[in-house]
């Protein structure tokens, strides 16, 4: 019932991922139906664009000679003097007011300006200069230089091809407006700044008890460690507390890694102990004694010793064989119990001829599986190759260009 309502869910989620994607592509298939909609028809204009643009348009020309597909470049539109005086008005009106930004006028700069390269409806390229230097920058931000009032002049200098005229435009960038407690502490930096730059000879820096008639007085700020502490210790807890279950999946796969890697070997041992008149309940706990007096780490016979102990414990043979497939979770071993519990049911001889053919494919297999990981190597292998030799060849190059006299 539980793999039925998962089956279910998992279908929804396919659904709506479905629906997304196919209203998704009937979306994007509307709009490039209704660009195509407004593209030039065979009778249309081709437009040039008015803000000193180029850009690429596709036509397919038809005719007795059949059809052809032509890209045409279309050319920015150029303008006469006159065209370009009679803009003027309109473009520097709505520069200024673009510069301006959120400002109120040029007499009263609270706030940055801002200074574009084209302004929209019009071919114009635009460039600036701020005269004096050093109270706004290329963009039109204002720096936290200004300590007063300060008169800025801004050259405009608009052009395009066969005409160029500037525009000067005087401005005014008011001092910041600032609490008095700021003000205050601005001051007494300055001062301990001035201090401590004329007076590099006296060994100590006395600091002042009081500025322009206000008190202070002086405490050295403590570097508190102990927040940033508190937080690494709950952060190394949480990681020790969850590390077993951060690693678990990496951990089952090797563990299933080294079962299948275990396994041939494995079913051949087990083959040959059955021939040599052992039952499959004798098998599996002379496999598990050997485990536990051998003790070492192998995935497979700790699962094997488990059923065993399983068996000993009241557990049945096939029981204990299923628990240990579950356990392992790999397709090999759960082929190997299934030919197991088929020869306790059926009996024949043919049991251990099977295994050892399952070995044999699986050790195939396992050989594949270690060529791929050493062509995978080799290949990995190239990338500190040619680190090497970019450096080999800058220990041979550099010098030999050292001894070129230019």
């Amino acid at each position: 019932m539980g793999r039925k309502n998962s089956e279910h869910k998992s279908l929804n989620k396919n659904v709506k991922t479905a629906l997304l994607i196919l209203g998704a592509g009937l979306l994007l298939s509307m709009l490039l139906f209704l660009k195509n909609k407004n593209d030039p028809g065979p009778s249309d204009e081709l437009i040039r664009d008015e803000d000193g643009k180029t850009h690429n348009v596709k036509l397919i020309a038809a005719s007795d000679y059949g059809e052809e597909e032509i890209d045409i470049k279309i050319l920015s539109r150029t303008y006469s003097l006159s065209e370009a005086e009679a803009m003027k008005d309109g473009f520097l009106e709505k520069l200024n007011s673009t510069i301006l930004g959120e400002n109120s006028s040029f007499d009263s700069i609270k706030s940055d300006l801002y200074f574009p390269d084209r302004i929209e409806g019009y071919p114009f390229d635009i460039e600036y200069r701020v005269r004096p230097r050093g109270y706004v920058d290329p963009s039109g931000k204002i720096t936290d230089e200004i300590d007063e009032d300060t008169d800025i002049g801004i050259e405009v200098t608009y052009y395009l091809e066969g005409f160029e005229e500037k525009e000067m435009i005087e401005g005014v960038i008011k001092e910041p407006e600032i609490t008095d407690d700021a003000k205050f502490f601005k001051k007494l930096k300055q001062y301990l700044d001035e201090k401590n730059e004329n007076e590099r000879n006296d060994k100590n820096i006395t600091l002042p008890e009081e500025l322009d008639g206000v008190k202070i007085s002086w405490s050295r700020k403590k570097n508190n460690k102990i927040p940033s502490v508190i937080a690494m210790t709950l952060l190394c807890a949480f990681l020790v507390l969850f590390k077993d279950r951060f690693s678990f999946g990496e951990n089952e796969k090797k563990k299933r890694e080294a079962i299948i890697d275990e396994y041939p070997d494995f079913a051949v041992k087990y083959a040959l102990l059955n021939e040599a008149g052992l039952t499959h309940r004798q098998v599996i706990e002379r496999l598990g004694a050997e485990y536990k007096k051998n003790k070492k780490n192998d995935p497979l016979y700790e699962e094997v010793y488990k059923a065993s102990t399983d068996i000993k414990g009241g557990l049945s043979l096939n029981e204990a064989l299923e628990k240990m497939a579950s356990e392992c979770n790999v397709r090999e071993i759960t082929f190997f119990v299934g030919r197991i519990t088929r020869n306790i049911k059926k009996g024949g001889k043919d049991f251990a001829e099977e295994v050892r053919n399952a070995a044999e494919e699986s050790g195939s297999e396992k050989r594949e599986k270690i060529r791929r990981k050493a062509e995978t190597a080799g290949t990995r292998l190239l990338i500190p190759m040619v680190f090497l030799l970019i450096i080999v060849f800058a220990l041979i190059m550099i010098p030999a260009f050292d001894s070129f006299s230019f």
